[in-house]
């Protein structure tokens, strides 16, 4: 990453906005408001605190606060969160921070943020900006990860469920895998097109989705890039007996794996409806997703020690 130039907070105070997701993660009841109020630099931010009433809410607190004059806009929640905030920021020049309240929390762990919301607020006095790329699939952005397939299958299934988390992922994953039928995929990857039979096909911005659950280890922020897993059909055994590859980041080195890397991606399924998950979001939507790289269009907050790769 070194070819993208990080740039050290003004020492003027900065405003901030932090928006939170009440609804983010498992069972929150912290009162993220006193926290800041608790932890955060007051000699180098001037804030206000808004909470999310429905769905999109945090897109357009967001862009309302890039008209307001905002510098740096907090997304307090999960990667879901971190999505609808990041889209009202876009293609301006106001930076995006991350404080993890989510049950998943990957981008902020693939940055270093870590899980603690807490850590993470007094972290923001020492975060630099830095430019990086963000995906789009049917006009939709996504920061991190997208794709259809089984994965994508289980976040719409969790995402109807009221309990969130890492035990409700498990539990529906557990619940299907056997009833699950592996999908027969048309492919583009920019101009080269296969058809393949796979239990997913991710399209990563980044490398990992939450609980170090790790997918596209050789994703990059900035590169220009998508990165594109192909997990094909095999006995299910097999996947399970592949599993700890997703731990210790080597799932692309899998037999079991194919990896490309492109600018667009067009996945096509004739007979039904695809799955598709955004950021860990699920969605059901109809037989074609088109994939693109905005690049370099976000600025975000990210730790030194990330800054330093």
């Amino acid at each position: 990453m070194n070819n993208i130039a990080k740039t050290p907070l003004p020492t003027i105070k900065r405003k901030i906005r932090f928006i939170i997701n009440p609804f983010a993660g498992v069972g929150q009841k912290v009162s993220f408001a006193k926290s800041i109020a608790q932890l955060l630099d007051l000699q180098l931010f001037d804030y206000d605190v808004c909470y999310t009433e429905y769905p999109q809410h945090a897109t357009q607190l967001a862009q309302q606060a890039v008209l307001d004059g905002y510098d740096i806009v907090a997304a307090v929640g999960g990667d879901g969160s971190i999505n609808e905030v990041a889209k009202g920021l876009i293609g301006t020049d106001v930076v995006l921070a991350i404080i993890p309240a989510g049950s998943g929390n990957g981008l902020a762990m693939h940055l270093g943020i870590g899980r603690n919301a807490e850590r993470a607020i007094q972290l923001l006095k020492e975060c630099v900006v830095m430019k990086i790329d963000t995906g789009i699939v049917n006009g939709k952005p996504f920061i991190n990860l997208a794709g259809t397939g089984f994965d994508a299958w289980i976040a719409y299934k969790t995402k109807l469920n009221k309990v969130r988390g890492l035990w409700a992922y498990v539990k529906h994953s557990m619940l299907e895998t056997f009833s699950y039928q592996i999908q027969d995929y048309e492919i583009t990857i920019d101009d080269r097109t296969i058809n393949r039979a796979c239990l997913v096909v991710e399209v990563a911005n980044a490398p990992m989705f939450g609980y170090n659950f790790v997918v596209a280890p050789l994703a990059k922020l900035n590169d220009g890039l998508l990165e594109v897993i192909l997990i094909k059909k095999a006995p299910k055994w097999r996947y399970l007996f592949s599993f700890w590859r997703f731990f210790n980041k080597s799932v692309h080195q899998s037999s079991l794996t194919e990896r490309y890397t492109a600018k667009k991606v067009s996945i096509k399924k004739s007979n039904a409806a695809l799955s598709l998950h955004l950021d860990g979001e699920g969605f059901l939507v109809s037989n074609n997703l088109e994939f693109s790289i905005n690049e370099l269009s976000l600025h975000i907050l990210i730790p030194p020690a990330y800054s330093k790769k």
